[in-house]
């Protein structure tokens, strides 16, 4: 029998869901719904747009060819601000509503918006949308300057795209070192010296705490150690939280039984997002997957929400699979979600690095050894609990580089595979 399926949010998640329905029942009905005025496009490589890697046409064509080649209903500039979960009904800001067989939410998240005195001048910006980007591009004046807020994977990429346009660049981190929710310190410094020798000013334990404009239409920027500097422009990359049109602690299906980890952790964990259970349902023939659910971490033993680009993927293709099959009896026709792990690569000015599960551990944490080389750049750090791999850190460059990424895959699968067998 034909079904109606209703995807709400245009991302990895949602889009990878809509391609499975496709492939899997051609005839069924597929619309999406995106709060965005443009087609869909591949977020993850908005800095590399920035950076003139890519052309615009290249960010699109990824959705765009999803979308005409499965004949997907594609609805665009629309915010859903409701669902109704009893009866499959979306409701849009404009006063639509509309209802499906089955719904899956995958609106993904929000960056987190700086809150100081001055916060909502011209020239402050986050970098989540291609809206975003279209409007830092049209700030960047090449041999300017700007600053960056919040030391992250996010943040880190932009500052590659202005520092190609010749921008000199002061970052600011809120702790000690940059990318601490990646790296361990070992590591952070190998980034910061890179970042340093590409005249990048790093300055932790430090936040911009108010913003000014000046005459000449710059940004006076105030910091909590009382610094002032005047900047074209400020980018804000404090973290992203879930987005969802649902309030997230009214249901949940969560059948994890996830425990509360007792291992040391370098990160806080968040408690945004909606929990569901293995089959990525939050209620009946209602679906979450991407950026705004919570998923089992498979090194952590925890739930919670792993906003990476392949996990979401991962997680729209089991949706997808599931809301085709959705309401039938036989359990062989529905597929779960084991989980997923925390994986970062990404490149500092010609310095790689890949990162998985537990990055860094307590000296003083009964179970636990790490295993280390060093040398000049390249680094490894592999972290154990009682002899299982939990986590490490890979960097090179250079020659040493490809190397030191070939060994990545079979590590990632280890950690994989020693966390499946205790399930």
């Amino acid at each position: 029998m034909k079904k109606r399926h209703l995807i709400i949010g245009a991302g990895n998640a949602g889009l990878s869901a809509a391609l499975t329905i496709a492939q899997l029942k051609p005839k069924d009905e597929i619309e999406i719904i995106s709060h965005e005025p443009w087609a869909p496009y591949c977020r993850c490589l908005l800095t590399y747009y920035l950076e003139g890697v890519i052309t615009k046409e290249r960010l699109f064509s990824w959705g765009e060819e999803i979308i005409k080649k499965n004949h997907i209903l594609y609805r665009q500039n629309k915010r859903v601000i409701n669902v109704d979960v009893k009866n499959l009904t979306v409701e849009c800001e404009n006063g639509r509503q509309t209802n499906a067989d089955t719904i899956l939410i995958a609106t993904g998240g929000e960056p987190q918006k700086p809150d100081f005195p001055g916060a909502e001048l011209p020239g402050i910006f986050t970098l989540r949308t291609f809206a975003d980007a279209l409007a830092i591009e049209k700030r960047i004046r090449p041999g300017g300057r700007w600053a960056v807020a919040g030391a992250g994977l996010v943040s880190l990429k932009t500052i590659a795209a202005l520092h190609h346009h010749d921008i000199n660049i002061d970052l600011f981190a809120t702790s000690g070192r940059i990318l601490s929710q990646v790296l361990d310190p070992y590591a952070a410094n190998l980034a910061a010296a890179r970042l340093t020798d590409n005249k990048v000013a790093i300055n932790v334990n430090e936040d911009i705490i108010a913003a000014t404009t000046t005459p000449d239409n710059q940004l006076k920027l105030t910091s909590n150690r009382g610094r002032e500097l005047r900047v074209d422009g400020l980018l804000y990359g404090k973290g992203v939280n879930a987005a969802s049109p649902l309030d997230n602690s009214s249901l949940s299906r969560d059948d994890w039984g996830a425990a509360i980890s007792s291992a040391p952790q370098p990160w806080q964990g968040t408690q945004d997002g909606i929990s569901v259970n293995s089959y990525l349902e939050l209620n009946e023939n209602l679906f979450v997957a991407g950026d705004t659910a919570r998923i089992f971490d498979l090194v952590r033993g925890e739930t919670d929400r792993l906003p990476l680009w392949p996990l979401a993927g991962e997680q729209g293709l089991v949706a997808g699979f599931n809301m085709v099959n959705a309401n039938l009896k036989e359990s062989r026709l529905s597929r779960r979600y084991a989980g997923g792990i925390s994986c970062n690569a990404f490149s500092i000015f010609g310095l790689d690095f890949i990162s998985a599960g537990y990055r860094e551990i307590l000296a003083d944490e009964s179970g636990w050894h790490s295993l280390e080389q060093k040398r000049g750049d390249s680094y490894s750090r592999l972290n154990f609990y009682r002899n299982q791999l939990k986590g490490f850190i890979i960097s090179g460059s250079g020659n040493t580089s490809s190397g030191n990424i070939k060994k990545a895959g079979p590590l990632l699968a280890r950690i994989k595979r020693e966390a499946l067998s205790r399930q």
